[in-house]
């Protein structure tokens, strides 16, 4: 189960693609599917957006699962699905769909640095005791429709592969025993950043300059439910920057697995359907290859991210467009 934010002709849909390479809206198909078997006290908005979707737990899964079934009853007729009011909630990608990054506008985002054995031995720095976080703003969000966008403020930009989860439940005080239940899904991001804004000269680690840049983080395609991808120890995982394996290895490698990060993070923070944890890099992040000017972004770079169970998200790199010109007697904003 591929769940997807998407638009068609600038409106907004949430749902999913199907093996057959398929969008559902999956709100107008509940709705649809209440419709012509009501269920006394079911609710049919249930799946209005993501968070709805994940509120709902395993419940939604199941329900979606049988509003499937369904799909494939009426398709089995012979005509395309449309509800009750005449909607229609089953799209072709030729019909000119845009994904977009799968996460709820408004959440928080905490990423995990120095969180794999193998980042850690290539910078020479002891295992960490606690996880260690950083976090990030919706500013720097990209779905997989979209490109990294190269600033010309930094001057070397690199990119690492994390999996990522989006939590379904809320809490507080979450011990690790109950950890997984907070779960919905897992996605792909692909972290970029800029390593000498990073670690600027004789100064501190600026995560906000080195991370927070627009467009340098994105996250997709899709998200699966944990019920599909089940442990989340070992995945593969592989990126590759035009064709050329950057990096490789699984997610046995990580340090801190999920129970601990999110008992370790909800001691003080209310974690919210939606949120996201990106649980950090393998070895081989690019930026630390010091002195390899091969190995910086560059625009034209096709990046290709892939885990197993997960999926896989391709996305561009592009420059920055520069500053359209003051107009002609006007001077420039402050």
């Amino acid at each position: 189960m591929k769940l997807v934010h998407f638009t068609l002709q600038e409106q907004f849909h949430f749902g999913m693609i199907t093996d057959a390479n398929e969008y559902i809206d999956l709100d107008t198909a509940c709705r649809d599917f209440y419709g012509v078997a009501p269920v006394k006290g079911a609710d049919p908005s249930r799946f209005r957006d993501m968070h709805a979707f994940f509120s709902g737990g395993a419940d939604s899964v199941a329900l979606t699962k049988k509003i499937l079934d369904y799909i494939d009853r009426r398709r089995g007729m012979g005509w395309t699905p449309r509800a009750a009011t005449g909607a229609r909630y089953l799209f072709k990608p030729e019909e000119g769909v845009k994904l977009l990054a799968p996460v709820v506008q408004g959440q928080k985002i905490y990423c995990l640095a120095q969180n794999s054995k193998s980042h850690v031995a290539e910078l020479g720095k002891p295992t960490p005791r606690q996880p260690y976080f950083f976090t990030r703003f919706f500013n720097s969000l990209v779905g997989p429709s979209e490109p990294l966008v190269l600033s010309p403020v930094g001057s070397f930009p690199d990119v690492e592969l994390e999996l990522a989860c989006v939590i379904g439940q809320r809490g507080k005080g979450i011990s690790a025993e109950r950890a997984l239940d907070h779960v919905a899904g897992y996605t792909i991001a692909l972290d970029m950043g800029y390593r000498d804004l990073q670690y600027p000269p004789e100064s501190p680690v600026d995560w906000v300059m080195g991370k927070g840049f627009d467009a340098t983080m994105a996250v997709g395609p899709w998200v699966v439910p944990k019920e599909e991808v089940g442990s989340p120890y070992p995945l593969r995982m592989e990126l590759k920057v035009g064709g050329a394996i950057r990096q490789q290895g699984d997610t046995d490698d990580y340090i801190f697995r999920l129970p601990e990060i999110i008992a370790h993070l909800s001691r003080g923070i209310t974690l919210e359907p939606g949120d996201v944890i990106s649980l950090g890099t393998l070895g081989g992040a690019p930026g630390f290859e010091s002195g390899k000017e091969s190995r910086k972004l560059k625009p034209g770079d096709q990046l290709e991210a892939t885990i197993e169970k997960v999926g896989r998200l391709a996305v561009s790199v592009k420059a920055e467009a520069p500053p359209p010109p003051a107009a002609p007697g006007k001077a420039p904003a402050a």
